[in-house]
């Protein structure tokens, strides 16, 4: 008995643990919510979604005392570096609740964000549902939100690259 319930067992994990990676790196967010904001920069300057209507955008929200969100940056520098040269793509982060002078502090102390960073003081974008941060979104080049995932990620693994690049190449 305890050899057939091993097997079960067994068979079970490797059932699931086939699943195609990419599948799970985000979920798919079904109808066509479209991703909108308009929000400044650091330096002071305004990006509306509209602005970059024509190019898939990764989303990231964020905030300097979440260790996460932190944790992630340099993976996201890293992802926007391998798709610099690539005026399809673009990486943005948006700060929840920070102040601008909050957030370029936290920068001159901790290093470069290459990546646009925008801010949401006023926690304006209510429409997102973002339930927890970090949270980022895949929007595609007509502004629609396509895939979801919460929590740090290593956003410049082989594995989102390769699932970042099938769709943008669509």
């Amino acid at each position: 008995m305890k050899i057939k319930n091993f097997i079960i067992l067994t068979l079970t994990l490797i059932i699931l643990s086939c699943s195609g990676s990419n599948d799970h790196l985000m979920y798919k967010i079904e109808g066509n919510k479209k991703a909108d904001f308009n929000l400044e920069r650091l330096d002071g300057t305004i990006l509306n979604a509209e602005d970059l209507n024509g190019s898939y955008i990764l989303v990231n929200f964020w905030a300097t005392w979440c260790k996460p969100c932190v944790k992630e940056i340099p993976s996201l520098n890293n992802l926007h570096k391998k798709f610099n040269n690539n005026e399809n793509f673009h990486v943005i982060a948006i700060n929840v609740g920070q102040s601008k002078e909050v957030i370029k502090d936290f920068i001159s102390k901790n290093g470069p964000i290459d990546f646009t960073i925008l801010v949401d003081e006023r926690m304006e974008l209510v429409n997102w549902n973002v339930e927890a941060i970090p949270t980022t979104f895949l929007i595609d080049d007509e502004g629609n939100m396509l895939y979801r995932t919460e929590g740090e990620k290593d956003w410049s693994s082989q594995e989102f690259t390769l699932f970042i690049n099938s769709v943008i190449s669509k």
